[in-house]
């Protein structure tokens, strides 16, 4: 469990801050990237990566639901265990959960950025790590080794003794 930032409401009063431990939904990946179909091809790779692994992958507009799409963004951002963003497209609302996510108090090594080579990153993000791919099948290589990475070193460890008396 990791700290973090959620916000609650109290009547018409927003944005009352308050630090918690936050309860993540274990092996859900948040992935945020355009709702078109342009980007179908990419999310079936995040999907075979994500599987690979033992992840499961969310895309907001893949939920069956009639709530507010917007906040269902924000609640999958605070809930998942980790996070992909799809910068290929520039797209603004791609970036604004991204800083949502940092906000929120979810360490950098928890999310993991793609962007398809060639694609010219904003400078605000551009010092971060990216996995640049060429292809489906490339991301889904870099993918699974990255998604391995960080489900080994981002949970935390279990301490068993080794000197047992039966």
């Amino acid at each position: 469990m990791r700290p973090r930032i959620t916000f609650i409401e109290t009547g018409y009063k927003r944005s009352i801050r308050k630090m918690e431990i936050a309860k993540f939904h274990k092996n859900v990946v948040f992935v945020g990237m355009p709702f078109d179909n342009s980007s179908a091809a990419i999310f079936k790779g995040i999907q075979q990566a994500c599987d690979e692994v033992g992840l499961k992958p969310i895309k907001i507009d893949n939920i069956e639901d009639s709530g507010p799409i917007p906040r269902q963004i924000l609640e999958a951002i605070e809930k998942a265990e980790f996070l992909i963003f799809d910068l290929t497209h520039e797209r603004p609302n791609v970036y604004y959960e991204l800083g949502y996510a940092h906000g929120v108090g979810n360490k950098p090594e928890e999310i993991v950025l793609i962007a398809k080579a060639g694609t010219k990153l904003h400078f605000d993000i551009s010092f971060l790590r990216v996995i640049r791919y060429k292809n489906r099948e490339d991301l889904v290589e870099k993918l699974i080794s990255r998604l391995h990475n960080i489900t080994m070193t981002c949970r935390p460890k279990v301490a068993y003794p080794t000197n047992l008396l039966y």
